[in-house]
């Protein structure tokens, strides 16, 4: 019993890992990491063209990193699971195939006994060679019962080879699979290799001007702290508005929109098309400055030069202002919700405007600073802060 126990725990944990993935599911979220790094291929271009390295570059790479790790580890999980496919697949063939050995073995015999009986060879004359006619209607009735046992097992004979003809097209299939995914595998991990290189050399480069850029640093976290500070106040004061006594018309309408809002969590389009998120929301430390801790009330997204900024849900315009530290920003409130669209160069809504999902808010500058095009994007319910990415479709 505890050996039993034993091997039951060991297979358990060498599962685990995988529980709950298939090979398609793997490779789904394989195609959804490589559409990122498409996009951050495409973003690194623009914010490396001055040939300088920048902060930007670097957030861009760390981030095309993770992605190409997780098709690492998921074509490593689909190298386990297509083996294992494989392994059961050849022990299936190997039990099937020894069937079908015996099926034939007793087939042969059957056949050398009907013969030997002259069942086979000379049924006429074991029909008529009968003493009378109730032996000939026996023998004429065990004759047809041995036919069509011996019909029905070369017809099971039939069936167990085609079988086993399918399951060995099936397992080559397999092992061809199996090759691709190694050659993919190791594909991968090279292309790791050279990205991992290509940002370390991009934080040499910024190593060299340490001190200026922490300088630099230390005076944005201080304008982003007082912008933060100014940005919660108005909060504040846009959801004492809507604390005010309503008409039960005006809050059954709230209430309708808060839960069509709600039903939208993880389902809402990126506020900026080819955008990638290089600052996570939340306490982290700051991707090249080691010793800096970032709180960061919202997602910073990174993309293209003058990219336009959309709404991720219909609503009205709270405001339109220019905060120091956060730049010219769009508030939009969606009954008890509010989102925050940051660092915009160009504003094409106004206070008090109804926008639809997707609407036009403005965009973002088509400067050569990467920082510049960057969308600093929040999600607030009350005074509540929340986390973009868990609105955001995957």
């Amino acid at each position: 019993m505890k050996k039993i126990l034993y091997i039951l725990c060991a297979l358990l944990l060498t599962t685990l890992p995988f529980y709950g993935q298939t090979v398609d599911e793997l490779s789904r979220q394989i195609r959804r990491a490589e559409q990122e790094i498409a996009k951050n291929e495409k973003l690194l271009k623009e914010v490396t063209a001055n040939k300088k390295s920048n902060q930007t570059e670097i957030k861009l790479l760390q981030v095309k990193i993770n992605n190409r790790e997780k098709v690492v580890s998921s074509l490593g999980k689909q190298i386990t699971l297509i083996s294992n496919d494989i392994t059961a697949k050849e022990r299936e063939i190997a039990s099937m195939q020894n069937n079908l050995g015996r099926l034939k073995e007793e087939y042969a015999k059957m056949v050398g006994v009907a013969y030997k009986n002259h069942l086979l060879g000379a049924p006429l004359h074991f029909i008529f060679s009968s003493e009378d006619i109730t032996t000939a209607t026996h023998r004429l009735g065990l004759l047809s019962r041995y036919n069509r046992a011996l019909a029905g097992r070369a017809q099971e004979i039939t069936n167990k080879s085609a079988e086993v003809a399918t399951e060995v097209a099936s397992l080559t299939a397999k092992q061809q699979e199996l090759d691709k995914t190694r050659s993919e595998h190791k594909k991968s991990l090279k292309t790791l290799g050279n990205e991992k290189k290509q940002l370390s050399d991009a934080g040499k480069k910024l190593d060299a001007n340490e001190k200026k850029i922490s300088k630099e640093l230390k005076k944005k976290r201080e304008e982003k702290k007082k912008a933060q500070q100014t940005l919660q106040k108005i909060i504040d004061e846009e959801t004492r508005k809507t604390k005010r006594k309503m008409t039960d018309a005006e809050r059954r309408a709230i209430t309708e929109l808060n839960g069509r809002f709600d039903q939208n969590k993880g389902k809402m389009l990126m506020p900026v098309n080819g955008g990638v998120i290089i600052e996570r929301f939340g306490k982290h430390q700051h991707p090249t400055q080691r010793h800096i801790t970032v709180v960061n009330k919202g997602v910073n997204i990174a993309a293209p030069k003058g990219s336009e900024v959309f709404a991720v849900f219909e609503g009205e315009v709270a405001r339109v202002m220019f905060i120091s530290g956060l730049g010219n920003c769009v508030m939009l409130r969606h009954g008890d919700y509010f989102t925050i669209y940051s660092n915009l160069a160009a504003v094409s809504v106004k206070a008090g405007d109804k926008v639809a999902t997707n609407a036009r808010l403005g965009a973002l500058s088509a400067g050569d600073n990467p920082d510049d095009y960057q969308l600093h994007f929040e999600v607030w319910y009350h005074t509540i802060n929340q986390d973009p990415e868990l609105w955001l479709a995957k």
